[in-house]
């Protein structure tokens, strides 16, 4: 800065001057000023700025332009904690600053309604994308790469909030370990998962898959359950979630940013702190539930069981789902019948084509 009250020195082209705010940085009132063209000066090219009592003169290298957006004008910072602001949205021909037109197009860009619309639909797009397919994809690609001290960490935690909100079974020890051995024949194959008997009351006829590798059943499903078979198909859907890690995938997509934060920067602390309430929270969506289903489907006709022993459960819960809580997490749609049905239609026509 070259300050001086030598108005003949300073003096600047009228014809080109502009009226501006200047703040001086040495106190906050803002005085009215004019701000002009200065001739060469030492091999630099310099700017006055006239409040009237006194002159400063900046070299163009000492400004920094800042943006203007929306109704804010162009702003010029300067060196000494000065600041001249402008009254008008251009800045003028003469002020040949780094970026000027560069920044004066972005800010008549901003300015316009057309792309103001445009930028509002594109942020509506990529939004849902994000959505629909960004974040299940974080999910899945995070689901599979959590290392296993942290699935169980996570299972255990919802494992226990489960104890809390249930009692401990009534069903007899004879009937847990018959069905646990219908689990281990029909359904458990290489990667068996613990099963856990509790007597529902709050979670209702329920049936849970949790990242620690175990299954919650309560004792209110295996009554509603009119044939073992049955019970042998909702295993095997549990047992489905649990290999496709559906229920860790179903949590992270839950806790949203915290997925994207984890993702970024590898701490899984909050993720850890929040998942098992989440995981207690959520209902599956309609692809992880189709793909438990057909796993499934797939897994009663493997062991040659009649598929319509799951409808049939399916039916049942649709039904009851009115009186009571039931599978809150797994909700039984019309949908999902009709797909097991159809499967069951289909296992059937190959058990009677001719050999």
């Amino acid at each position: 800065m070259l300050p001086s009250t030598d108005s003949a020195a300073m003096k600047g082209n009228s014809d080109t001057s502009v009226d501006v705010i200047f703040y001086d940085g040495i106190v906050s009132r803002p005085q009215q000023a004019v701000l002009s063209p200065q001739s060469s000066m030492q091999g630099q090219t310099h700017a006055m700025i006239n409040t009237g009592t006194q002159q400063f003169c900046y070299a163009y290298q000492d400004m920094q332009l800042i943006g203007a957006l929306g109704q804010i004008h162009p702003v010029i910072e300067l060196p000494d904690e000065a600041r001249i602001e402008f009254l008008q949205p251009q800045l003028p021909a003469w002020l040949n600053l780094r970026s000027k037109n560069i920044n004066q197009r972005i800010w008549h860009l901003e300015r316009s309604p057309l792309l103001i619309a445009c930028s509002l639909v594109l942020m509506v797009v990529i939004i849902g994308v994000v959505v629909k397919f960004g974040v299940p994809y974080t999910a899945k690609q995070l689901a599979w790469h959590l290392p296993a001290n942290t699935l169980n960490s996570i299972g255990d935690q919802a494992q226990e909030q489960i104890e809390q909100l249930t009692e401990k079974s009534q069903l007899p020890a004879a009937r847990q370990q018959q069905i646990r051995q219908l689990y281990s024949r029909y359904v458990a194959g290489q990667q068996p998962a613990t099963l856990v008997f509790r007597q529902g009351d709050n979670l209702g006829a329920n049936a849970l898959a949790l990242p620690n590798n175990t299954i919650v059943m309560t004792d209110e499903l295996v009554q509603l359950a009119q044939d073992d078979r049955e019970l042998i198909g909702v295993l095997a859907h549990e047992h489905g979630h649990l290999t496709e890690r559906h229920t860790m995938q179903q949590v992270l997509s839950a806790l949203g940013m915290t997925v994207f934060i984890t993702w970024i920067t590898g701490d899984v602390t909050d993720l850890v702190s929040n998942a098992p309430y989440a995981l207690l929270t959520l209902s599956y969506s309609r692809e992880f539930e189709r793909q438990a289903d057909l796993y499934a489907m797939q897994t009663l006709s493997r062991q040659q069981i009649p598929v319509s022993y799951f409808a049939r459960f399916l039916k049942r819960m649709e039904k009851d789902d009115a009186d009571i809580e039931l599978l809150s997490t797994h909700p039984a749609t019309t949908a999902r019948i009709q797909a097991v049905e159809a499967f069951a239609r289909q296992q059937k026509l190959v058990e009677d084509k001719p050999q």
